[in-house]
């Protein structure tokens, strides 16, 4: 049965409330007044026509004093799933914890992204190669950057801690990183391709990255030092770019940190 207007009005108020709450509690009390309202607006559900969301009024009476973050979070996926939220990790992730600083030196490494169409995905990468310790980022082509605020948002703040540069033409950075002596790798499902996994010649590296569907241009091939394949044994032959580049990236610091 489809959401009424109203349903679904009241449906996201409650769904705001639990993710403000959710994200205030870093010490595992809630607000008494917050809570109060949340469970009222629940409440105020039974009075719903539609029986998929009158039946999540008796939810309220589960959100108790003293309960935990964990048994406070299990109570939000049915409104959530009523909703068809897709949520991100930016929509629920606490970060207290993170640290104030880096007190490692940054590795060798770099990530040339080309052409990448998807805001998520650059800001997936900008926050792998930042928890990397990565030196910094390229964008080439029309890699949005994270003025835009889905990479902002992606990215979670790790823009601010990572150096990134736009160069609009790819093989004009890629000899540029040549001349600073990084080796060139794509990450690319090609023929000549070797498997991510054998020893990487432990130097400055730089991952290439190219668009989501199309891959890297066949004359870039030619130019880079070697192509690198993540080996796979289901039906598809290619993962998402930033699951990509977190693989290749880690792999790669695993080696280094063994040499």
């Amino acid at each position: 049965m489809a959401l009424s207007a109203q349903d679904k009005k009241s449906l996201e108020e409650i769904h705001r409330l639990f993710l403000a709450l959710e994200k205030s509690s870093g010490d595992f009390s809630f607000d008494p007044s917050s809570l109060a309202e949340l469970k009222n607006k629940i409440s105020e559900l039974k009075f719903s026509e539609n029986p998929n969301v009158s039946r999540l009024a008796d939810l309220q009476k589960h959100l108790v004093d003293g309960m935990t973050l964990k048994h406070f979070v299990s109570y939000i996926i049915p409104f959530e799933r009523l909703l068809h939220k897709n949520l991100q990790d930016d929509d629920f992730l606490v970060l207290e914890n993170d640290k104030s600083e880096s007190t490692s030196e940054p590795l060798p490494l770099v990530f040339v992204l080309d052409n990448i169409r998807s805001a998520f995905n650059v800001g997936s990468i900008f926050r792998t190669a930042e928890c990397l310790g990565a030196q910094k980022i390229y964008l080439c082509g029309y890699t949005p950057n994270p003025t835009q605020w889905k990479v902002e948002k992606t990215a979670m703040g790790t823009q601010e801690y990572l150096a990134w540069e736009e160069s609009p033409k790819l093989l004009e950075c890629l000899e540029e990183l040549k001349d600073e002596g990084y080796r060139i790798v794509a990450l690319e499902t090609a023929a000549s391709a070797v498997d991510l996994f054998e020893s990487f010649e432990l130097e400055p590296t730089a991952f290439v990255v190219g668009n989501e569907r199309f891959g890297l241009d066949p004359e870039i091939l030619k130019v880079i030092d070697e192509v690198r394949i993540i080996p796979l044994r289901g039906r598809k032959n290619s993962l998402n770019v930033g699951v990509t580049a977190a693989i290749a990236g880690f792999e790669w610091m695993r080696q280094w940190r063994n040499k």
